[in-house]
């Protein structure tokens, strides 16, 4: 073996220890940050966050409020629960949450299963008042319960506002102003979001 060869063996002996030791290292490191983050979430909420839960980065809670997750949702990064005044957010399996995503219920947010949410997606059930001649900050919030059903698509940048019911199997476009009541397997857009289309949902796959 020429002095080349052999630099060039040690060399490819050295990079196989190295990727061994990476691939043996990663994966502990990895759990590691994967727990931290969801024990930080079931600390800062009450209510039942699965083992199963994805994080794709940090995931924030505030307000102390519920939050309940069903099995192997996927939350994006910088995905934060508003829980503030004891309100609750439920989550059914499979929901995936894209990233900067913020979901507020003071009173309540409900989202069926193999639901989809774009990235910066607005969902909250209170408003500021409105009433003349007083300052809004200092008006009392206008609240009423959000529910979203199963198998809906709620696009990049949507705002989803208080006392809005949407069907299952809705799509709603990017950048969408949801106001009122979304009938099941349509397609919406606009803001405010109205009615362009129709999907045609096979229940027997559904089921």
């Amino acid at each position: 073996m020429t002095p080349r060869e052999g630099v060039a063996a040690l060399a490819d002996g050295l990079a196989h220890l190295l990727g061994s030791m990476i691939r043996v290292l990663r994966s502990p490191s990895g759990w590691i940050v994967r727990l931290w983050r969801l024990a930080s979430l079931r600390a800062h909420s009450r209510g039942h966050v699965p083992v199963s839960t994805q994080l794709d980065g940090p995931v924030t809670a505030v307000g102390g409020g519920i939050l309940r997750l069903g099995e192997q949702c996927r939350l994006g990064q910088g995905v934060q629960f508003d829980t503030a005044e004891n309100g609750a957010i439920t989550l059914g399996s499979r929901v995936r949450i894209n990233a900067g995503t913020v979901i507020a219920g003071s009173l309540g947010v409900s989202i069926g299963d193999d639901t989809l949410i774009g990235e910066y997606v607005s969902i909250r059930d209170a408003n500021h008042g409105l009433a003349s001649r007083t300052l809004i900050r200092t008006q009392p919030l206008e609240r009423a319960p959000i529910r979203i059903g199963s198998d809906v698509w709620i696009g990049r940048g949507c705002c989803i506002l208080k006392g809005v019911t949407i069907g299952d199997g809705v799509v709603v476009g990017a950048n969408s102003v949801v106001t009122g009541d979304l009938e099941a397997g349509a397609i919406y857009a606009g803001a405010p979001a109205r009615r362009m289309g129709t999907r045609r949902l096979d229940t027997s796959a559904a089921r």
